[in-house]
């Protein structure tokens, strides 16, 4: 009796999906507005910190994922990383809807693939 109720118990803990209800905290809208501030020269308080977050975002994604084997930058700083997404994010307003991280990873491949 008492393993029936702890397997019911952890069956209702256990979502539906692995993504059940996900969504990402930034989109690529929600990026491309930080990539603005970024690419602005005269910026206020509220931009500075949109900047660096967008920096930082893009830092994280690299950081995270470097040597995945998804992309292959050699010695590159954030400045170029960030330059790169940027550009993409520019040129594809299409994707704003997916998911930043996905976004960035996209740019990056698309700029320094892997050789086969």
């Amino acid at each position: 009796m008492k393993a029936s109720k702890l397997i019911l118990i952890a069956t209702m803990l256990m979502p539906i999906s692995a993504n059940a209800g996900f969504n990402a905290f930034i989109n690529g809208q929600k990026l491309h507005d930080k990539s603005t501030a970024y690419k602005s020269g005269d910026i206020d308080n509220a931009e500075l910190y949109d900047a660096g977050a967008y920096v930082y975002y893009v830092m994280g994604v690299v950081d995270a994922t470097i040597g995945s084997g998804l992309f292959c930058p050699q010695n590159i700083t954030s400045d170029q990383a960030a330059n790169v997404v940027s550009k993409y994010l520019n040129e594809h307003p299409e994707l704003w809807s997916s998911s930043a991280d996905s976004l960035v990873k996209a740019a990056l491949m698309k700029e320094w693939p892997c050789p086969k």
